[in-house]
């Protein structure tokens, strides 16, 4: 099976109908998303064909991706373009000969469940341990081969740490994925234009790391050549050993999928299938992927010329708090964060090309990762604005202040909280965080209406006061509810009224911080 010829990619069309395509379909004018059994694999699949495409069919210049924009190739032309690397997207060669995403040679190993192929799956130690409460054993025992090739492309593409010798992806373990996307449900709102924004030139992917005159396939497509194992110091893989394309294609494990001829039900999405995938082997020690590797769909920490760090998701999950470096480019101290090379490519394009005239999406994910354990996964979107550069620089501060205003009502409502739940607050232990996933979300549509009532004022400095007022009123108002529908809850130790009134309108209480607060009065300064 042949992933650029066999129709598996299950797509949602503008009347509602769903089937399945080949990826030189995807341009087809009524298809507007992708549909898949999984968060995780939906994202992976936008990768994998944004990839295809960078690698397959990228534009010369801005003006063959405007050409392209507006006029989208038919699917013979996808077709032809995709032809030549037909051969590294065979899924279920013999050993010996390539297959996507797996090792060349790997004959042996340790075997594995394909199960433990899933990020979020229990591992050793919790299933020993009796504590696999929430993603149960037993649950995924055989999958398609599509399912099992998703799988292990989304494992590769994200690759936590996995113990000794077990790589990361070539952007750490669990980055975030941040995606350009036109305006929901609108003329635009096509799958092809989902994918294109965020495609580079050739010119735009010369800014990465990596040998850009070396085009060997295999420098490109690891899996098409022995792997670079990394037993010992000195075996990294560097970006300068191999082509800028590979940061889509990375292969940090070392994995060779098991394909017995049996015919039966996948076990996660419910479908008959020919070759059932069962189990895997692996070994450790495969591509260690170090040095300057950026990733153009990944946001990143920059500090002197240290190596780029990508942004990872945290708890809590992903909001408007995160917008400043998903975004925009902002300065902490030393450090810069800076959205991914896309985004940033983009809002050069939006002021050169007058089809795009509408205000973009931003669709952010990736797993939390707590070293090899998934915690969770977050998705969120976001606006990006089509804002100028000194215009850009001005609102990024106003944000900032925003933000800041925002962590510290946060902060006021929860010390408040606890000071109402017992007796003895500085003493008390506990999990918060679901205080903070509430408070964030109710006050997110208030931040984003802010900024655009900030971009909306330009230089007017009475307007600017007074969509910083509403936002410092928003922020008061919903710490208030927050703290009334919380603070007689089960948490709260004894039910002591007079406890609870003090912590909310009594000196040192939360309405006498919220008043007094600095931050707060510096929102209108």
């Amino acid at each position: 099976m042949n992933l650029l010829t066999h129709p598996w990619i299950e797509v949602a069309c503008r009347d509602g109908e769903r089937r399945e395509i080949s990826p030189h379909d995807i341009a087809t004018s009524d298809i507007t998303d992708i549909v898949a059994p999984r968060a995780d694999f939906r994202g992976a699949i936008y990768q994998l064909l944004i990839g295809l495409l960078q690698t397959a069919f990228a534009p010369k210049d801005l003006k063959t991706w405007r050409h392209y924009w507006s006029s989208p190739p038919d699917a013979a032309a996808l077709q032809n373009a995709f032809e030549p690397w037909l051969p590294a997207f065979n899924i279920d060669a013999p050993i010996g000969e390539p297959a996507f995403m797996q090792d060349l040679t790997l004959d042996e190993g340790e075997d594995k469940e394909i199960a433990a192929l899933f990020i979020d799956a229990p591992g050793g130690k919790t299933l020993k341990d009796n504590q696999d409460h929430f993603v149960k054993r037993g649950r995924i025992n055989q999958l398609s081969p599509i399912s099992a090739i998703l799988a292990l492309f989304t494992l590769q593409i994200n690759a936590p740490s996995g113990g000794v010798g077990h790589r990361v992806s070539v952007r750490g373990g669990g980055p975030l994925t941040t995606l350009i996307l036109p305006p929901e449900g609108g003329e635009e709102d096509t799958l092809w234009k989902r994918l294109w924004l965020n495609v580079l030139t050739r010119d735009e992917m010369a800014e990465l790391a990596g040998d850009t005159q070396d085009t060997s396939p295999e420098r490109i497509f690891p899996w098409l050549a022995l792997t670079r194992t990394s037993e010992k110091k000195g075996t990294e893989t560097y970006p300068e050993q191999a082509h800028p394309l590979q940061v889509y294609w990375c292969m940090p494990r070392r994995i060779r999928l098991h394909f017995p001829e049996e015919q039966g039900q996948c076990d996660l999405t419910g479908e008959l299938s020919t070759g059932l995938v069962t189990g895997f082997h692996t070994r450790n020690y495969g591509i260690n992927y170090s040095g300057h590797w950026q990733h153009p769909l990944t946001p990143y920490v920059f500090e002197g010329d240290k190596e780029p760090l990508s942004i990872k998701a945290q708890p809590g999950g992903l909001g408007y708090r995160h917008w400043l470096g998903l975004a925009v480019t902002a300065q902490q101290g030393k450090l810069t964060r800076t959205p991914a090379l896309s985004v940033r490519r983009y809002e050069d394009r939006q002021r050169r090309i007058s089809e795009l005239d509408f205000e973009p999406r931003l669709w952010a994910f990736g797993y939390d990762m707590d070293n090899m354990k998934a915690r969770c996964w977050y998705e969120a979107e976001m606006p990006l604005f089509n804002l100028e550069q000194e215009q850009r620089e001005d609102v990024v501060e106003l944000a900032k202040k925003m933000i800041e205003a925002a962590s510290d009502a946060l902060k006021m409502l929860k010390s408040a909280l606890k000071s109402a739940w017992f007796d003895r607050p500085k003493d008390a232990k506990g999990d918060l965080s679901f205080i903070d996933a509430n408070f964030w979300s109710a006050t997110e549509p208030g931040f984003y209406g802010g900024l655009h009532e900030l971009i909306a004022a330009g230089d007017n400095a009475e307007a600017i006061d007074e969509a910083l007022q509403r936002w410092a009123n928003i922020l008061k108002r919903q710490a208030r509810e927050l703290f009334d529908q919380y603070a007689l809850s089960s948490l709260n130790e004894d039910g002591d009224l007079k406890r609870v009134v003090q912590a909310r309108d009594g000196k040192g209480g939360l309405n006498h911080h919220l008043n007094g607060s600095r931050v707060m009065k510096a929102l209108a300064a």
